[in-house]
């Protein structure tokens, strides 16, 4: 995944449970053309709060890792742990996939019916 750094406000959409399907949206204004989704497939494990301001997305480290096998039981792959970064305090996802997207969907309208 590439690195993604942007100050905009984020909320936690949208998740399908049955589908594992996690979606993070800073929707559309007037001072932003465009939504920026943050896709996720086949989630495991969340660990967010409702908003999330200067998102970064970073890459896990073995700590992570630790964290998150402490957390689930389980043993978990460092390239399946998304760490969100906002205002310096670390948050968690599990999944097989994620993508970042930019879109011009309408506020309710979800991404997942394309091909991630």
């Amino acid at each position: 995944m590439r690195s993604f750094d942007d100050s905009r406000v984020f909320k936690l959409w949208y998740y399908h449970i049955s589908h594992g399907e996690l979606l993070i949206r800073s929707i559309k204004s007037a001072d932003h053309a465009k939504n920026i989704d943050i896709i996720f497939i086949d989630v495991t494990y969340i660990d967010l709060p409702r908003s999330l301001i200067n998102l970064r997305i970073e890459e896990a480290e073995e700590g992570d890792v630790l964290y998150i096998r402490g957390k689930t039981g389980k043993d978990v792959e460092r390239e399946k742990i998304t760490v969100l970064s906002s205002d310096d305090k670390r948050y968690f996802v599990v999944a097989f996939r994620v993508k970042v997207d930019e879109n011009e969907l309408d506020m309710f309208e979800l991404p997942f019916s394309k091909q991630y």
